[in-house]
């Protein structure tokens, strides 16, 4: 797609440099860091808050617990065991039992007790001895109808545990879900700190994808504008823990998401979504642009204010997103105001897929941080099937949310058929309200024909 480019052939557009992205040596500190910090400082209260003297964590090659990477990830092997114990100190034992050798030091840096290398015995007695020498009273397990984060022991790896600890143990056996939770979504002041770093590019990824060094109206299709996007992730050292989705709204009527066989034109309204994973974590962000036609210097009146529309069903969001409050609380409070104002309730099989000709609101804001739909409250729905028991969970202080809604107003130019404007932005819930992580989008980004 290199005859899109304003900048010429091979220009680059962004780079890790310019936006001051570490590199591996760097990236591996801070992550080590992290870990040890969070291990040690968040582990513990967890576990005690939910009553849970020891937690195991099982893996094997091929199929890690998805909680893996936050206590320091390496290999599996063959079966590994993370295990955590509250011997009544200020800080947990931890203890690696695994048939290969972790070949970072942050493990023996920061675990307690490690044991590499066990033979044709396997993990099994080496389990038993590590729970039996302490026993524990209650062992959590990550089993979880809810959290999918919390949910990484196979049936066939607790079967396993529970042979080799025997029957009076295997009765002490409960669900490390909330331990789990509370564990992932405290922060410290250390990844708010590499968390905000990361929104502030994922915002300068998405703004360049969304400018004349990319889209050429009538030249260029969303399809080049997401391959764009992985090619340039790559480049900067980021992956991406789901792919972009651009779209053209036109006149109302939404094509399919990366479409390659329609060039983006002029009056085209376009939205993306998309996020960045660098290390432990994970951003997700949407942004909106028009495509001027010629003669405009700006998006129509009609479509600044559906934009205006959309932040201020932000706001009223936001301004309930209170500490304590359950998640679908806060959905049905915002909902009830937006049906007042006379919108209808919009629910995600909607979302960008239809053509909509009345005012519209959907709301699904979720945590985020590690995962991009992470393991703490959501703001949706009361929906068992989709979301479990995360949107009956309370906020809490210092969590991550993706403030993400979606408002539909219909538009007369465009014959009463709605222009669907999302918002999607990253912030933290303080003891102040919602703060933001990077620059907002305020107004509808801007593409010249």
């Amino acid at each position: 797609m290199t005859n899109t480019y304003r900048g010429g052939p091979g220009t680059p557009i962004l780079t890790a440099e310019a936006l001051g992205i570490p590199d591996e040596r760097e990236r591996y500190a801070i992550r080590k860091n992290i870990v040890a910090r969070k291990i040690n400082s968040v582990l513990l209260p967890a576990m005690r808050r939910h009553g849970i003297d020891m937690w195991i964590l099982l893996s094997r090659e091929f199929h890690p617990d998805p909680l893996l990477l936050d206590l320091g990830g390496g290999w599996p092997g063959v079966r590994s065991a993370f295990i955590f114990f509250d011997d009544g100190s200020d800080v947990p034992q931890k203890l690696i039992i695994s048939s290969h050798e972790l070949r970072e030091d942050l493990f023996s840096e920061v675990y307690t007790q490690q044991l590499y290398g066990y033979g044709s015995e396997g993990l099994s007695p080496y389990l038993r001895e590590a729970v039996h020498s302490r026993h524990p009273q209650r062992i959590g397990i990550n089993i979880s109808p809810t959290l999918p984060m919390a949910d990484g022991l196979s049936a066939t790896l607790k079967q396993y545990l529970e042979d080799a600890i025997g029957p009076e143990y295997s009765a002490r056996l409960v669900s490390a879900e909330l331990l789990a939770r509370d564990f992932r979504a405290s922060r410290i002041p250390e990844e708010h700190g590499v968390f905000k770093r990361l929104c502030e590019w994922t915002v300068a990824w998405c703004e360049e994808a969304f400018s004349q060094r990319v889209i050429w109206p009538r030249i260029t299709t969303c399809a080049d504008v997401y391959w764009w996007m992985r090619s340039t992730a790559r480049r900067l050292g980021m992956e991406l823990e789901f792919l972009p989705a651009i779209r053209i709204n036109r006149r109302g009527q939404p094509l399919p998401t990366n479409l390659d066989s329609e060039p983006i034109m002029p009056g085209d309204l376009l939205t993306l979504d998309a996020g960045l994973a660098f290390d432990l974590f994970r951003s997700d962000y949407q942004r909106t642009a028009y495509v001027l036609q010629p003669g405009e210097i700006e998006p129509p009146a009609s479509l600044q204010q559906a934009f205006g529309a959309s932040l201020r069903m932000r706001d009223q969001l936001t301004t309930r997103m209170e500490p304590g409050k359950l998640g679908h609380c806060v959905w049905e409070e915002t909902m009830a105001w937006a049906q007042e104002q006379g919108y209808d309730i919009m629910y995600p099989q909607v979302t960008g897929r239809k053509t909509v000709v009345t005012p519209m609101v959907g709301i699904y804001s979720h945590s985020l941080g590690n995962s991009t739909h992470d393991i703490d409250t959501r703001i949706a729905v009361d929906s068992p099937v989709a979301y479990g028991d995360r949107v009956r969970y309370p906020l809490q202080v210092n969590r991550w949310f993706a403030i993400e809604l979606a408002v539909c107003t219909p538009i007369p130019e465009w014959e009463g058929r709605a222009a669907l404007i999302p918002i999607e932005e990253d912030a933290a819930l303080t003891e102040r309200g919602v703060e933001y992580f990077a620059r907002q989008q305020t107004e509808l980004m801007v593409i010249p024909s």
